[in-house]
């Protein structure tokens, strides 16, 4: 099976997978982020709390004021950074799973693709080795088999 001259032009593959990873991936980073929030902005919302004398409560305020200054804009920065980055290593996951069961359709469909090609940098590249094996071995199998389709195979044919 011949490939597209340039594979790489799209850039979800399996659109409903590479989202909700990313959605997943970005909750779970906002869940873990609140609770920094909560460590980081503890000591001054404390001092504000129960402090009673004005350098107490301008210290406080003042440290507050400061860490509301510096997280925000870091926390869009990052949330977008996660968002963006799951995308891209979720490309690495779905290309191939895309390809693999591209490949086992056509296998169970009588097809016999000579080679499972991944790009480099993408997971799996074992499983498509193990996909190649298999590929063979089924071709290997009919051309000794007579390539008869109406002949059983299996348990059962004995």
């Amino acid at each position: 099976m011949a490939h597209p001259v340039n594979r790489r032009r799209p850039r979800l593959i399996d659109r409903k997978f590479q989202l909700g990873l990313a959605w997943r991936m970005l909750i779970a980073f906002i869940v873990f982020f609140l609770g920094g929030l909560v460590i980081v902005f503890a000591p001054p919302m404390y001092g504000l709390a129960t402090g009673s004398t004005l350098p107490e409560l301008e210290s406080a305020a003042g440290e507050f004021l400061i860490l509301h200054h510096r997280v925000w804009p870091a926390v869009l920065f990052i949330f977008g950074g996660v968002f963006i980055y799951t995308l891209a290593v979720s490309r690495r996951i779905a290309g191939p799973v895309y390809r693999i069961n591209s490949v086992l359709k056509q296998m169970l469909e009588g097809g016999r693709p000579e080679k499972v090609t991944l790009r480099r940098g993408d997971f799996f590249h074992d499983t498509a080795e193990l996909l190649n094996h298999l590929s063979r071995k089924a071709a290997e199998e009919q051309r000794e088999g007579g390539g008869g389709e109406g002949e059983p195979r299996g348990p059962a044919a004995k």
